[in-house]
């Protein structure tokens, strides 16, 4: 269930400029699944915040980007929460 909210990827190259196209991915458990979507022109992706039955922010486990596992600690994300990975050349 989604809820009010959302949390944002950017994805960018080594020089620091938004990566165009990148997908990304996430895993919030096993029964709340997986989110995908790809950057935008500036490399950037929202996902809305997921709430579980109890009105909670579901745990993000792991983070993705082309398929590559870039943060595979779990974390409550908030409103506003912004990250940002930075793909080799």
């Amino acid at each position: 269930m989604s809820g009010e909210g959302s949390w944002s990827v950017r994805v960018v190259d080594e020089d620091g400029n938004g990566v165009r196209g990148a997908r990304v991915a996430y895993q919030c458990g096993l029964i709340s699944g997986v989110g995908t979507e790809y950057t935008d022109d500036d490399g950037w992706v929202t996902f809305d915040l997921i709430r579980g039955v109890m009105g909670g922010v579901t745990a993000v486990e792991r983070i993705w980007v082309n398929g590559e596992e870039v943060r595979d600690d779990a974390f409550y994300p908030e409103d506003g929460d912004t990250f940002s990975f930075t793909l080799p050349s």
